[in-house]
């Protein structure tokens, strides 16, 4: 019996099988990214790409099954069927593997405010927690893709900058913090006056960009990502969060950063009330000795008010800290 041979085609089954898959993909795809040129784009290439793989397979069976009719066909089915299979998988793969790294940053920001309130190194406990965040932002960046990535490699940038700004500010506080800053028994000649000044005025300068920075975030991570469409989860999830954080932090945060810079400018007036009245005071038995008593009392007023922005900041940064 002569066999029924048959040029190689998709039947109806294939196509509307194929179209089911493409349309449901479509729409999962489209429902978690956005719909924007670069979305349809990537997922059109996708498609194309996925599609040739069945189509292979079936093409190579027909041959070797002497171009017998549905010989391709069949197969078409079954490896599409596979590959929905692995790509189910993947996907389950991938959003464990998303939520583990989530999982990583939460722990991070928790043991970072464990170490701040144990009063441990704040550089060096900031650097790995923002170590942390960097390599799980990282892993999630690998393991996404079209938009979604994109806000993910959107949000690296933005810690990264939150990251430059915060450690040069502790850096320069950490400064401040030193012995040296209002040693009355090294305070005399007129180099260690400028000295401590400058320490005093880089201290004050970090604390004005601080504050623009804090600021302004909102704005800078909605400019990042002006370009994603608005209805992306990825970009809901993290702008509803950095909201959320940013309202709580806020007021408190103002309350923080301005006891700082009003502390900056009381500790420079300290200093330079100290250099400009040098030869009227002098540092003796673990006291400083005023030759009038209007200098001394114009002493006593500035110590005094250095001391109430200091209890500012005690308390500001207790609250801030439990807003972490």
């Amino acid at each position: 019996m002569k066999e029924n041979k048959k040029r190689f085609k998709l039947s109806k089954v294939n196509w509307v099988f194929a179209l089911a898959v493409i349309g449901v993909s479509a729409f999962v795809f489209l429902r978690n990214d956005g719909i924007n040129s670069f979305s349809l784009g990537y997922l059109f290439g996708s498609i194309v790409i996925s599609g040739l793989i069945p189509l292979l397979f079936a093409f190579v069976v027909w041959l070797i099954r002497r171009r017998k009719a549905y010989a391709g066909t069949y197969t078409f089915n079954v490896v599409l069927v596979l590959m929905c299979f692995g790509m189910i998988q993947e996907i389950g793969a991938i959003r464990k593997e998303k939520i583990k790294n989530a999982n990583v940053i939460t722990n991070s920001a928790a043991e970072f405010k464990e170490k701040i309130i144990n009063e441990e190194d704040a550089i060096l406990a900031y650097e790995t927690h923002s170590t942390n965040i960097e390599d799980g932002l990282s892993k999630m960046i690998k393991n996404s893709t079209g938009n979604e990535q994109e806000v993910y490699i959107n949000l690296k940038k933005f810690t990264s900058i939150n990251s430059s700004v915060m450690i040069a500010w502790q850096k320069s506080y950490d400064l401040v913090m030193e012995p040296r800053i209002l040693d009355y028994s090294v305070l005399r000649d007129q180099a260690e006056f400028n000295y401590q000044i400058g320490v005093l005025k880089q201290y004050q300068k970090q604390s004005e960009l601080y504050k623009s920075h804090f600021e302004k975030r909102m704005s800078l991570i909605e400019d990042f990502n002006k370009n994603i469409p608005k209805e992306n989860k990825a970009l809901k999830g993290v702008m509803k969060g950095i909201s959320k954080k940013d309202s709580i932090q806020k007021p408190i945060f103002k309350t923080f950063i301005n006891s700082h810079i009003n502390y900056g400018n009381s500790l420079i007036e300290m200093v330079e009330f100290l250099k400009n009245n040098n030869e009227e005071w002098k540092y003796q038995n673990d006291e400083l000795i005023f030759n009038s008593s209007e200098l001394e009392k114009r002493y006593s007023d500035i110590i005094k008010q250095i001391a109430e922005v200091e209890v500012r900041i005690n308390e500001s940064t207790e609250k801030l800290i439990g807003t972490m």
